[in-house]
């Protein structure tokens, strides 16, 4: 194998390109068939999966169970009063909805950081774990 290609294929790996592309610059750097090109990636990408760095994934790991901790911890705050919302007078609950402002936007706001956390976690994960 030329470790001129390998090289060119390790680092295109750790720029995480797409790989269609990937393969098309191969096939016309060596000069082979689409398959026997995909062969070579994923032959080269199994026995350099060390090599191959994976430059944000820690970050966005950390980052994404933070939010998914704090959304969750707004979410149960904030549902808890919408919840007594219910309980009590509903009449003079409505009338005083101006004052359940910061509550609904809290609870709102606890929502969009869980599924933003949750997303995270799956593409963290997607990235570590590809198959």
């Amino acid at each position: 194998m030329n470790q001129e290609l390998t090289a060119f294929i390790i680092k295109e790996l750790s720029r995480h390109r797409d790989r269609k592309n990937l393969i098309r610059d191969v096939c016309e750097r060596a000069e082979l068939c689409w398959k026997d090109a995909e062969r070579l990636i994923t032959l080269v990408e199994a026995q350099h999966r060390p090599s191959i760095t994976v430059p944000r994934t820690p970050w966005l790991l950390f980052l994404s169970i933070g939010a998914l901790l704090l959304g969750t911890g707004l979410l149960a705050f904030n549902l808890q009063s919408i919840l007594a919302f219910f309980q009590k007078d509903v009449l003079h609950q409505v009338l005083s909805l101006q004052s359940m402002s910061y509550q609904v936007l809290g609870l709102i706001t606890g929502l969009v950081m869980t599924v933003g956390g949750l997303s995270g976690l799956w593409r963290s994960f997607g990235v570590m774990f590809p198959e």
